[in-house]
């Protein structure tokens, strides 16, 4: 009895002698190369509200942020937009770092989480393939939350209008404003076509003439 005792415990110790090398070796893969901003901003009416994600690149070196390369330690804004910006529906790159830059951004409010390099790959592809816009089902609030949701965030549902979204938010704990990158007018894009076959054009001045939210 005392020898089969003795054996399984052998045994486990061995399974466990296996099993710390391999987590140890998998926990590289899960250090953070990017930080993910889920951004909800309301002026108040008749704004309807805007949401968008930033994403904040951690490492020391350019990340790919769906069409976009984000230099080392600085970051880029991404949101859907619909009859609010003079170069059409779709998806947009760094108009809300812009224009947070010389507009107000008073009453913006934020959650963040980090991103795994599968979890930005994930986004990034996302990014790609979306680029419309609907009052129903493919709003800004539909793709923030979609986006946050591909990086872990906590569970936050879209109710069509944005505010429904900021209340949840709040819930979960709210981070305030973000400083994002003061970009030039040149760093904001709008992405055509959705894909492999998507691109990316400088925005005219109409895009940027205005606050968001």
């Amino acid at each position: 009895m005392k020898k089969r005792v003795l054996a399984i415990l052998l045994a486990l110790a061995v399974l466990c002698c296996c099993i710390v090398p391999a987590t140890a070796a998998g926990s590289t893969g899960s250090k953070p190369v990017a930080k993910l901003y889920l951004c909800h901003r309301w002026s108040g009416f008749p704004s309807l509200g805007h949401m968008w994600v930033y994403i904040e690149n951690l490492s020391g070196k350019p990340i790919q942020v769906g069409l976009y390369k984000v230099p080392a330690k600085q970051g880029v804004s991404v949101g859907n937009f619909g009859l609010t910006r003079a170069d059409g529906n779709g998806t947009y790159y760094n108009v809300e770092a812009y224009c947070g830059n010389h507009f107000s951004l008073s009453g913006m409010i934020s959650n963040s989480t980090d991103l795994t390099q599968d979890e930005l790959n994930a986004i990034s592809t996302e990014i790609r393939n979306h680029n419309r816009w609907a009052f129903f089902g493919s709003n800004c609030s539909d793709f923030a939350v979609r986006i946050w949701s591909l990086g872990g965030g906590e569970l936050i549902i879209s109710y069509v209008l944005p505010v429904f979204s900021k209340w949840q938010m709040l819930l979960h704990g709210n981070e305030g404003y973000v400083k994002m990158t003061n970009v030039s007018a040149s760093q904001v894009k709008k992405q055509v076509g959705e894909g492999d076959s998507a691109t990316l054009v400088t925005c005219s001045p109409g895009t940027i003439a205005k606050e968001i939210g």
